[in-house]
């Protein structure tokens, strides 16, 4: 990532950047790009610095998929580690957010992430708890029927 300038403006940090590689593989068939279709800017929500929200500018660039047999004709580039498809923060504020709301959930959480300088809404913090994959279950030792779910049938 290269970043081309910061500012601070009304309560926040924004952070202008865009991706420095030449070549970018395709989702779909893994075969690299180079030609350029188009530009467009995203806005990320990142994690706050020193209580003041940041935003991430970032400046995405569209290929052309030159492979016949694939699907897609043209893809986004997705900055590893910065962006998601269709997510509107980074992985690291998410990740903030998925701890604030597993240790207070609801409005509780909702008012100590807008302190920290990340704004989000109760329902958003369980929604994002409500994501999280289940813990893996391992190996049953002891299984108990029901027996009433047996008589009705």
């Amino acid at each position: 990532m290269a970043i081309e300038r910061v500012e601070q403006a009304a309560g926040a940090v924004l952070v202008w950047a865009h991706a420095r590689v030449r070549e970018v593989a395709c989702y779909t068939c893994g075969h690299a790009a180079s030609r350029v279709h188009s530009r467009y800017d995203r806005r990320l929500a990142d994690a706050a610095i020193s209580g003041q929200m940041v935003v991430l500018r970032l400046r995405v660039r569209r290929f052309f998929c030159d492979t016949t047999e694939c699907g897609v004709h043209t893809f986004a580039e997705q900055p590893v580690g910065v962006a998601t498809p269709r997510a509107r923060r980074t992985p690291r504020s998410r990740e903030m957010l998925e701890s604030i709301g597993l240790a207070l959930a609801g409005r509780a959480g909702a008012r100590l992430a807008t302190g920290l300088g990340m704004p989000a809404g109760r329902n958003t913090l369980l929604r994002l708890v409500r994501a999280l994959p289940d813990a893996p279950v391992g190996e049953v030792t002891v299984l108990g029927v029901d027996d009433f779910a047996i008589k009705k049938g």
